[in-house]
């Protein structure tokens, strides 16, 4: 995002204009792109996952629709500039909130939107879902368990892996072979 005089907000100013340079050089180079929707204004992790301000002040319905337009919207301007997308990451380290929401309801809401928009794009292009923290235990089974219960369409369970703070290999390992 760019505030009124064109300043950048600080949050690694990467916007879909940005985003396209970006698969343009990796298509040349022979590989398919990995689009990450972040859904805010900001890098989302765990301790931040604010609402793009254009979404603020938006029920959970508008956001869906907002979610869903602007990832169908972005993917349809990327494949018009010959991007090859392999996969879509509908959020980023989403362990407890997206897009502002914090209700797990709400979040699979805008989880469904963003699988909804991917397939809509190309039912070929892979749907990830992304989240972190897989050293706490019975984390990564109950957020597979919710994904489930609420139907949400995806084919990768995404992972973030930092060893200093998220504990061994083994256990990331023994993590994903569940959900697996």
């Amino acid at each position: 995002p760019y505030d009124e005089d064109g300043n950048g907000y600080g949050g690694g100013n990467n916007d879909v204009e940005t985003a396209i340079e970006i698969g343009k050089r990796a298509t040349e180079h022979g590989m398919q792109l990995l689009v990450n929707f972040h859904y805010s204004d900001f890098w989302a992790d765990p301790g931040k996952q604010m609402a793009p301000k254009a979404w603020e002040d938006m029920s959970v319905d508008e956001k869906e629709t907002a979610l869903y337009y602007f990832t169908l919207d972005t993917l349809n301007q990327m494949h018009e500039e010959g991007i090859d997308i392999g996969m879509v990451q509908v959020g980023n380290e989403t362990n407890n909130a997206m897009a502002g929401e914090t209700d797990w309801e709400d979040i699979t809401t805008l989880f469904s939107a963003g699988s909804r928009a991917v397939r809509e794009f190309d039912e070929d292009v892979l749907v990830a879902l992304h989240f972190t923290n897989p050293e706490t235990e019975g984390r990564y089974r109950n957020l597979a368990a919710t994904m489930a219960k609420y139907n949400v369409d995806y084919d990768v369970f995404a992972s973030s892996y930092y060893s200093f703070w998220h504990g061994t290999l083994d256990n990331l390992t023994n993590e994903l072979q569940f959900i697996a």
